[in-house]
């Protein structure tokens, strides 16, 4: 099945296999959209991946399904790409689809009797309130209508993430932060690029090593981690070089990772939507190109800087902008410059801290 036309929707007693190949911020919002799904069906994800498959252990709702392949891909490798389905062949009609080893094994154990593979369709503002997000508009083509309106929309989406990592993979994590970040530190973490569309990325790495000395020079207690290999300068490592030959996939090590952070700075991709789902960390976020209401639900610890092109095409007049009660409101600081600069967000850091 797709999303479109009820069919998910209208499951019952169902064991539904999500195949989900789509980025680590897409799986975060997923996390919104699973306490809403119909209860009486058994549900279990997965894609070829387990760097992103892992962000579900723990969950009450969701089983994810390993592969046992860390690297992100589609099956191609294995022979097998997209389980030999094409999504527009996915039209609510009986299938036979090839698992590849070992993942056949964690699929059989599961034996779905339905498939549900996404493009996770973008509506870049244009779905007003509540179904205004991202999440929230698969939500409303995933989900009964009867049931939807069980559930109050106008309150933030609880997220069902178990966000707490394996005591061991905990250890490591700490263990590795040891000698960069000991505890009289605070630590930052500045994610300035991703990899969907380059004109929301901050800059070339320069602004994010001005905004670390800026922040140092506040406070010279602060440490630095970087999720884009950029060198921030005296006190900072990236999180590669930290944790990038554990046997501990991506998500799991960064649940264990994010404990210890401190300030978060980011731009709309996998690592800020996470920590914006979260909760409880200091979080700058920076848009360039897009909207926060077309994304993530509002967090008290969130502000976020919009750079001065999001007004100019008008997308904080979208329907998504201006439908949603406060509530749901983000606290937002419109910027009159399309650039952010990094003193900019290193005074909105020591406003934020305060």
């Amino acid at each position: 099945m797709r999303e479109d036309r009820g069919r998910f929707a209208a499951l019952r007693d169902a064991r539904a296999m999500i195949y989900w190949p789509h980025g680590l911020g897409d799986w975060v919002t997923f996390g919104a959209v699973a306490p809403l799904l119909e209860p009486s069906n058994a549900y279990a994800m997965t894609r070829f991946g387990d760097d992103y498959v892992s962000i579900f252990e723990g969950s009450s709702i969701v089983r994810p399904l390993a592969g046992g392949v860390r690297r992100i891909g589609d099956g191609a490798t294995a022979g097998t790409p997209h389980f030999g389905l094409r999504l527009r062949d996915c039209n609510g009609r009986a299938a036979t689809i090839e698992v590849p080893a070992p993942m056949d094994e964690a699929v059989r154990k599961f034996a779905p009797d339905t498939l549900l593979w996404t493009d996770y369709p973008e509506t870049e503002g244009r779905t007003p309130y509540p179904f205004h997000t991202k999440a929230r508009n698969l939500a409303r083509m995933l989900v009964a209508t009867e049931r939807l309106c069980g559930f109050d929309l106008s309150a933030p989406l609880a997220n069902s993430i178990d966000f707490s990592a394996p005591p061991e993979t905990q250890r490591r994590i700490d263990e590795r932060l040891e000698r960069l970040a000991p505890p009289e530190t605070r630590l930052a973490v500045i994610s300035r690029s991703g990899l969907t569309a380059p004109r929301k990325n901050w800059g070339d790495g320069s602004e994010a090593r001005a905004f670390a000395a800026a922040l140092r020079r506040d406070r010279p207690n602060w440490r630095f981690v970087s999720m884009d290999d950029d060198d921030l300068g005296e006190g900072s490592a990236t999180f590669r070089a930290l944790f990038g030959d554990l046997d501990d996939p991506f998500a799991r090590t960064y649940k264990a990772f994010a404990r210890r952070i401190a300030l978060f700075v980011g731009i709309p991709a996998g690592p800020l939507h996470f920590i914006l789902a979260r909760g409880g960390i200091p979080t700058l976020g920076l848009w360039l190109s897009h909207h926060p209401d077309w994304y993530d639900e509002p967090n008290a610890n969130a502000m976020h800087l919009v750079g001065s092109y999001v007004r100019e095409r008008g997308f904080d007049r979208r329907p998504a902008s201006i439908t949603k009660p406060p509530s749901l409101a983000h606290r937002l600081v419109y910027l009159d410059t399309p650039n952010i600069a990094a003193e900019t967000v290193a005074e909105a850091a020591i406003a934020l801290l305060t």
